[in-house]
């Protein structure tokens, strides 16, 4: 017969185990009551993490007729296409925007990046939070009355990656965020972490995240794939490459963008590329947004029927 064991539930009563059982611990009577006891001390999900990620759906629901905005993205400075940049910028005074959509890879973070890194740079992390902030500050002067958003791209995610991945203890510093190092709360911007989407009256605006193989002739048509994902009109950044998905439901006509890039086309970790240079921009009408998505070309692009130029240093 075995001998009597106190039970490990508070010691709330002595029980005689079954034939055969050598560990025993709980007594039957009492089991339910340890279940619910363990079930009231685990944690809520909402308390697993002091700072848990969280990601947003910000949206603007009404704007006026007239309404303009632009939207650019994976300008990854420092290592932005300066003549590209100057066009774009070029229209963006003419066309003076109500609204600027930053769709995320604005800063490249390379020097944090978990790839491969040239020792020979003649720049640091700090040089590339002072370019971007310096060109952040110069378009925020440039068109004052813009209303501003950020979306953070898997670049700017860099960082959460860094702290997480090689310095957990500075992650909980005050300051330490791609918000306060770029500077975007002085020019007055939405930021928006990684992931998260801006729905411009019904219209889906995102960095993205799906990849689109772009080193073979005929890469994956983004567009179409984050069409079917999301079925919504939309936009996204991430691949360097620029496409149109348009279609046609019981809704009505939808459209899906994929918005290129400005960056170099000579970076050192893909070499002839296929990326092609673009941007967006568009105007609301009776609370809808028209968008005019604007292939640039290596002499420059046409927009609102003006030809702005490409041009090289010193020409």
């Amino acid at each position: 017969m075995p001998n009597p064991v106190t039970c490990a539930f508070d010691a709330c009563c002595t029980f005689t185990p079954p034939v055969g059982v050598s560990n025993a611990k709980y007594c039957p009577d009492h089991r339910c009551k340890r279940k619910a006891e363990n079930a009231r001390k685990e944690l809520a999900e909402a308390d697993l993490f002091e700072t848990p990620r969280k990601f947003t759906l910000e949206k603007v629901t009404s704007a006026p007729d007239g309404a303009r905005v632009i939207i650019v993205n994976d300008t990854q400075i420092p290592f932005q296409d300066d003549a590209t940049l100057e066009a774009v910028e070029k229209f963006w005074d003419d066309f003076a925007p109500t609204y600027e959509v930053y769709a995320g890879d604005i800063a490249d973070f390379y020097s944090i990046s978990a790839f491969d890194q040239n020792p020979s740079r003649r720049f640091n992390l700090q040089n590339e939070l002072d370019v971007t902030r310096g060109w952040m500050n110069r378009r925020a002067t440039a068109n004052p009355g813009a209303k501003r958003y950020f979306i953070e791209g898997n670049h700017e995610d860099r960082l959460r990656r860094y702290l997480w991945r090689k310095t957990p203890a500075l992650d909980s510093l005050r300051g330490l965020d791609t918000e306060t190092l770029l500077g975007l709360k002085d020019v007055g911007a939405t930021v928006l972490p990684y992931m998260s989407v801006l729905d411009f009256l019904g219209f889906r605006i995102e960095h993205g995240w799906k990849a689109s193989s772009g080193t073979t002739p005929y890469p994956i048509n983004v567009s179409r794939f984050m069409a079917a994902k999301t079925g919504s009109s939309g936009l996204c950044g991430h691949t360097h490459r620029y496409s149109v998905y348009a279609w046609t439901d019981s809704r009505g006509s939808h459209s899906y963008i994929e918005n290129g890039c400005l960056c170099r086309m000579d970076l050192e970790y893909a070499p002839f590329p296929n990326w092609q240079q673009a941007f967006t921009y568009g105007i609301v009408h009776q609370n809808k947004v028209h968008l005019v998505p604007v292939q640039i070309y290596p002499n420059g692009f046409r927009a609102e029927g003006e030809f702005y130029p490409r041009r090289k240093r010193g020409k």
